[in-house]
C-alpha cells in the first residue's frame, strides 16, 4: 500500500548562492511511502503522518545543503531509518522561488530510496511448540523459514523441553529451540512472515499463554530498536527467559542483549529446568 503526504512547505536556507544562504526561501516537499498493511488497527503499526511531517519540516529548516538533490536524498533516508515498515520513499522537493532568469512555474527533484537495495539484517528467533508432534513442526517451521526468499538461516540450536511459563492452567512442556539468520525484510514484514508460518502450522489464539501447535518469536534484529502494539524489540523478556536464553547461547554465546551477553544471562538456568534434548532430527 502507498501512503502519499503532499505539500510540505518551510522556509530553509539550501541553493549555492550567498543570498539564499542568507535570505532563505519556500522549500515544499512531497512524499510517497511505500508499506504493508498494517498488522493492527492502532497507529503504531503503520506511519505516523504527523512525526513525518515534523522530520520533513525539521530537514528543510535545518543543515543547509547546496542542492536540493541533497535535501531529497536526506530526507528519504531518514524516513527509511526512523519507519522499519517503509519499504520504498520517494521524495520530490520543489523550489518555487529559485534565481532563475526565465519565467517558471516550479523546479523540483525525485529520489527514490528502497529498502529492498539495503544490506541484510541479523535476527534471532526463538520457536516452540507444545501440542502434536512438536519436534516434526518445528523441523518443518525450519525449513519453511529456509524458503522465504528474503531469509537465509544460518544456525539451528538443539532441541531443549522446558515447562510453560506465565500459564493459567496446566500443559504439556515445550520444545524450544533458537534460530538466527540473516534477512533483508523490515521487522514488521518479517513478523507477518512469521505469523503466516505460525498459521501454516495451526496457531491458534483462544486466550492468552494458551497451548500452541508453534510459536515464533522475533528476540532481536540487528540494531533496530522498535516499541509499538504488536511488536517491541529487542524482546524485553528474552533475557528473562531460558528457554531463549540456553538455546541462542549454545550457538551464538557472545551475542548481547541490553542486559548483557547471552552466555552470562544464560549461566543460571539449571539444567533440569531447561534439559537439552539434541540437534533437531
Amino acid at each position: 500500500m502507498k501512503i502519499t503526504i503532499t505539500g510540505v512547505g518551510a522556509i530553509g536556507f539550501h541553493g549555492v548562492l550567498a543570498h539564499e544562504r542568507r535570505d532563505g526561501q519556500l522549500f515544499v516537499v512531497d512524499v510517497t511511502l511505500h508499506v504493508p498493511a498494517p498488522i493492527g488497527d492502532a497507529l503504531p503499526d503503520t506511519v505516523d503522518y504527523s512525526a513525518v511531517a515534523t522530520v520533513i519540516t525539521a530537514l528543510i529548516t535545518g543543515e543547509p545543503v547546496k542542492l536540493i538533490e541533497t535535501l531529497a536524498a536526506r530526507i528519504a533516508d531518514a524516513l527509511l531509518k526512523q519507519w522499519p515498515a517503509i519499504r520504498r520513499a520517494t521524495v520530490t522537493v520543489h523550489k518555487p522561488q529559485a534565481p532563475v532568469d526565465a519565467e517558471f512555474d516550479d523546479i523540483r527533484c525525485t529520489v527514490t530510496r528502497r529498502r529492498d537495495n539495503g544490506p541484510s539484517s541479523d535476527f534471532v528467533l526463538s520457536l516452540g511448540a507444545n501440542l502434536g508432534d512438536a519436534q516434526t513442526t518445528l523441523r518443518l517451521a525450519v525449513d519453511a523459514l529456509s524458503l522465504v526468499p528474503e531469509i537465509t538461516v544460518n544456525a539451528v540450536s538443539d532441541v531443549y523441553h522446558t515447562a510453560p511459563v506465565e500459564v493459567p492452567n496446566a500443559q504439556p512442556d515445550y520444545s524450544n529451540l533458537v534460530v538466527t539468520g540473516q534477512t533483508t525484510l523490515d521487522p514488521f514484514a518479517l513478523l507477518r512472515r512469521l505469523a503466516a508460518i505460525e498459521a501454516h502450522f495451526g496457531r491458534v489464539r483462544p486466550y492468552p499463554h494458551a497451548p500452541r501447535t508453534l510459536d515464533i518469536d522475533l528476540i532481536a534484529m540487528g540494531n533496530f530498536v522498535v516499541h509499538t502494539d504488536t511488536l517491541l524489540l529487542p524482546h524485553p523478556r528474552a533475557h528473562e527467559r531460558g528457554f531463549v536464553l540456553v538455546p541462542w547461547a549454545q550457538i551464538a554465546p557472545d551475542a548481547t542483549l541490553p542486559e548483557g551477553r547471552v552466555a552470562d544471562l544464560a549461566g543460571p538456568f539449571d539444567a533440569a529446568a531447561v534439559r537439552r534434548i539434541g540437534p533437531l532430527a
